[in-house]
């Protein structure tokens, strides 16, 4: 009886993985397909090809490889009208006031000008700058230590803010007196 049990078991082993293998490939299969819709990721990619393309030389023929011969004409590229390509405009995270009436400052800190009072929830675009050092500050009933952070608004001024009056998210910071 307990040879037979000992030679049951790998064919009971066997008999799991296969069914997992074959439920797996029936799982994978469909999400093969080339019939998905197009991905923020390709057509980022398909953005960059067309702007590559319209940056090429105004002139540009296609000539074949040096070490084949053409038995038929080669076709050139027609051409396109000289243009300055436009400079490319970077992209900024979008960031939001969380604290109504935020200080835009001219420099960081708190002794330079104020430029504007930024209300709550306002959308301003972060301009990849933030100071080395954080500031602490009493911002109504807590204390944050933050650094300050270069933002432009929607108006185009562009100044220093303190970290904890904006967010990615829009939402109003907690602990500020109204």
């Amino acid at each position: 009886m307990e040879k037979n049990a000992k030679g049951l078991l790998p064919k009971v082993e066997i008999v799991i993985v296969g069914v997992f293998a074959l439920s797996f490939l029936v799982w994978i299969i469909p999400k093969c397909g080339s019939d998905r819709p197009v991905g923020e990721e390709d057509q980022e990619a398909l953005q960059q090809v067309d702007s590559t393309l319209e940056t090429a030389p105004p002139n540009a023929t296609v000539t074949p490889p040096r070490d084949t011969v053409a038995t038929q004409p080669v076709a050139t590229t027609p051409a396109r009208p000289a243009t300055t390509p436009a400079k490319p405009e970077l992209q900024y995270s979008r960031l939001y006031v969380t604290i109504d009436g935020l200080n835009l400052r001219s420099e960081p800190g708190l002794k330079s000008k104020v430029l504007a009072k930024i209300p709550l929830f306002e959308e301003v675009y972060f301009l990849n700058e933030v100071t080395d050092s954080t500031t602490e500050l009493s911002i109504g009933y807590e204390k944050a230590n933050e650094p300050w952070v270069k933002v432009r608004t929607k108006k185009g001024q562009e100044g220093w803010v303190y970290g904890a009056g904006v967010s990615y998210y829009k939402k109003k910071r907690p602990g500020t007196i109204e």
